[in-house]
């Protein structure tokens, strides 16, 4: 069986008990000074004030208890016949008040089940129609402390509401950043595994075929330290692409355009594709890129030109493919001027792979995306063996 324990009481709280007696003090040493009440006839009431103070910072688990005590001694305090009477009258026993107020708060805050909230709100209403029965002005005095009891509870949980919001977005935030290092450590791997891997493999290639074809013994030494290399260099990129969570196998599936599309038109950009030729010809390394630069080109035009139509045409010829993203001018505000990065990082994965690049602004007031990309990559200053 496990029992519910109130959490412990913070600066604030902690001041109150003090605070409470000293007021009861004081309004006994009022009785005393000011209205030469003998200190006898106020000791009675005083004990009682302690007593009740007492209880409230005692019976934490048992609130109502507390709110009882109070209770009493106020309706006490204003019944009996004694000096009590003249100084609640004259507002000189702020015990009565802030005693009210605490035994609210400690309800609302420590009542573990709903019988115990409900009883303690049974006793406060019971307070003030009794003392209703002298007139509505003591009704409106015995339950305006119990309404300021109730505001500072609220503004409590209300502040510690905020708190939980802040420190829950802030746990967003961080969970959004993790996702967007994660996302582009697979999205430099696999452009990675695109370009290096498929240069590397070339490479590997090239130089097994030399070794086989060549009759010079320094050349054939070459070639096979070039293979050795190459395969190291594959082996490192496998490790690296292990790290960063990327892709290892070449016949991975090519990125598809028509889902990139979907989810741009589903943030609300008004995208439309266009796609000539025969797409299945298109080697995935190409397809990467090509999915890279629609994908940037998508990205420049959402940040840059928000509301802006955009047309992607996509156009595979006998030996080159094209990529277009073109769009018109921005309806709305953009982010500002950009770093051109992306746009740049684009025209570097395309001359990788043997092709050309390049954005710039068009003559309607939009902007064009546009790369030119061969079906087979070229690489440059490669010598052939005799044959």
């Amino acid at each position: 069986m496990t029992t519910d324990v109130p959490d412990p009481p913070g600066r604030l709280e902690r001041r109150l008990p003090p605070l409470t007696a000293t007021v009861a003090v004081l309004g006994a040493a009022f009785g005393t000074v000011v209205l030469h009440r003998s200190p006898a006839a106020l000791g009675g009431g005083l004990l009682a004030q302690l007593a009740a103070t007492w209880i409230l910072v005692r019976l934490r688990t048992r609130p109502y208890a507390g709110m009882a005590a109070v209770a009493v001694v106020a309706s006490v305090l204003a019944v009996l016949p004694s000096p009590w009477q003249e100084l609640l009258a004259a507002q000189a026993v702020p015990w009565v008040p802030l005693a009210l107020a605490w035994a609210t708060v400690r309800a609302i805050e420590n009542s573990r089940t709903p019988a115990q909230l409900r009883l303690s709100g049974l006793i406060a209403l019971a307070y003030v129609v009794g003392a209703g029965a002298h007139g509505p002005a003591a009704a409106m005095g015995a339950a305006a402390p119990i309404l300021g009891g109730l505001c500072a509870s609220l503004a409590k949980r209300l502040n510690l509401a905020r708190h939980d919001r802040v420190a829950a977005l802030g746990r967003e935030r961080a969970a959004v950043a993790r996702a967007a290092r994660a996302d582009e450590r697979r999205r430099v791997a696999a452009e990675m595994h695109g370009t290096l891997g498929h240069l590397l493999t070339l490479l590997v290639l090239r130089a097994n075929v030399l070794m086989v074809r060549t009759s010079d013994p320094a050349a054939s030494e070459a070639a096979e330290q070039m293979s050795r290399l190459g395969n190291e260099g594959l082996a490192e990129l496998r490790s690296l692409l292990d790290l960063l969570g990327g892709p290892r196998d070449d016949r991975e599936p090519s990125p598809s355009l028509e889902a990139l599309v979907s989810e741009a038109r589903d943030a609300g950009q008004a995208v439309d594709l266009v796609q000539e030729g025969d797409q299945s010809t298109v080697p995935p390394a190409v397809a990467r890129a090509v999915h890279g630069t629609v994908r940037e080109g998508l990205t420049n035009a959402r940040r840059h030109a928000p509301g802006a139509e955009v047309t992607v045409t996509v156009t595979v010829a006998e030996d080159a493919v094209e990529v277009v993203v073109r769009n018109g001018p921005a309806r709305e505000p953009g982010s500002g001027p950009g770093t051109g990065r992306g746009l740049d990082g684009v025209r570097t994965r395309v001359a990788l792979l043997g092709g050309s690049g390049e954005h710039a602004p068009t003559a309607d007031g939009g902007y064009a995306v546009r790369a030119t990309l061969p079906l087979r990559v070229r690489t440059s200053g490669t010598r052939r063996g005799p044959t």
